[in-house]
C-alpha cells in the first residue's frame, strides 16, 4: 500500500512539525547517510565470476582441439567367446535377486497381517502424525499472517533546506527498491516554507523491511539524482530527512544530506 501525498504547512505548523519530527535525544541521535550519484552495484550470478574471468583462456584451450587419426590399425579381432557368458551370469544373478526380494517382501507382509495389535498400533501412529501436521498448518498460518496481513513497516520522507533561487527545487521523487515511484510537486507555499526553515512532508509508505536502495530525484534547475542505502527496522516507522542546503553549491543531488532516525510512537497507516 502507497500513500501520496503533500502538506501545506505554516509557519507554525512547521515549527511544530519539526519539534515532533526532531531526532531524538544524544542517545538516539539521527544515524548519518550517504547520497551516492551512481547506483551502487550488485553482484549477480556470483558463481560465474570464475568462467567470465578467465573466458579468454578457456575459448584458446577450445581452439587448441584438433581431429587427428589413431594410430591403430583398423581390422577386426578375434572375439572371446567368454564374454558372450558374462551376460548370461549377470541375468541369472537378477533373476535371484528378484526372487529373494520377493520372499523377503511376501514374508514381511505375512509377518505384519499376522498380528491385529501391530495394525492397531499402526493406525494410532497414522492419527498422530495427522494431529502433528493439522498443529503444524496451524503455527504456518500464523507465520503467515504475520508477515503478510500486518505489513507496519513505513519510511516517511521530510525535506528542509533550501539551495537558493539560482538552484531552485520544483519538486522530489523516490524511486523505491521494487520500482514503485512517490513523485511529488512542491508548490509556492512549501518552497517558502523551505526558504524560511521549515520542513516539507513529501512521502509516507509502507515499505519492505531489508536493505534497498532508494533514486532521489530533483525537479527544477538544479535537476539531478543520487542514490542511497537504506534498511528500515520491521514494524517501526524510519523518518528519512533530506536536507537540500548543499544541492546549489554545484554538486547537485549528490550534494543532499540525509540522515534518518526511528519515531518512538505506533505507526497510524492512516496518516499521510
Amino acid at each position: 500500500m502507497i500513500v501520496r501525498g503533500t502538506r501545506s504547512i505554516s509557519l507554525a505548523a512547521c515549527l511544530w512539525l519539526a519539534a515532533a519530527c526532531a531526532p531524538p535525544p544524544a542517545a538516539a541521535a539521527p544515524t548519518e547517510v550517504q547520497v551516492e550519484r551512481v547506483r551502487p552495484a550488485k553482484t549477480k550470478r556470483p558463481t560465474l565470476t570464475f568462467l567470465k574471468a578467465n573466458r579468454a583462456f578457456i575459448r584458446a584451450r577450445f581452439d587448441l582441439l584438433r581431429q587427428r587419426p589413431g594410430a591403430a590399425g583398423g581390422d577386426a579381432q578375434a572375439f572371446d567367446p567368454r564374454f558372450l557368458t558374462y551376460g548370461d551370469m549377470l541375468a541369472r544373478t537378477l533373476a535371484a535377486k528378484d526372487s529373494t526380494t520377493a520372499a523377503d517382501d511376501a514374508w514381511r507382509r505375512r509377518q505384519l497381517l499376522a498380528s491385529i495389535t501391530e495394525l492397531g498400533d499402526l493406525e494410532s501412529r497414522l492419527e498422530q502424525m495427522e494431529r502433528l501436521l493439522s498443529e503444524q498448518r496451524g503455527r504456518l498460518g500464523v507465520l503467515q499472517a504475520d508477515f503478510t496481513g500486518r505489513q507496519e513497516t513505513a519510511l516517511m520522507v521530510l525535506v528542509s533546506g533550501w539551495p537558493g533561487d539560482a538552484a531552485a527545487v520544483t519538486g522530489v521523487s523516490i524511486v523505491l527498491e521494487d520500482g514503485d515511484t512517490l513523485s511529488v510537486a512542491l508548490s509556492p507555499e512549501q518552497r517558502e516554507s523551505l526558504r524560511q526553515g521549515g520542513i516539507v512532508q513529501v512521502a509516507h509508505t509502507f515499505v519492505e523491511p531489508r536493505e534497498q536502495v532508494l533514486e532521489i530525484g530533483l525537479a527544477g534547475p538544479a535537476g539531478d539524482t543520487a542514490f542511497l542505502t537504506l534498511e528500515p527496522a520491521r514494524d517501526r516507522l524510519t523518518l528519512l530527512r533530506l536536507d537540500l542546503s548543499a544541492v546549489g553549491s554545484g554538486r547537485g543531488a549528490a550534494g543532499i544530506r540525509a540522515s534518518t532516525w526511528l519515531h518512538e510512537a505506533g505507526i497510524d497507516p492512516t496518516d499521510g
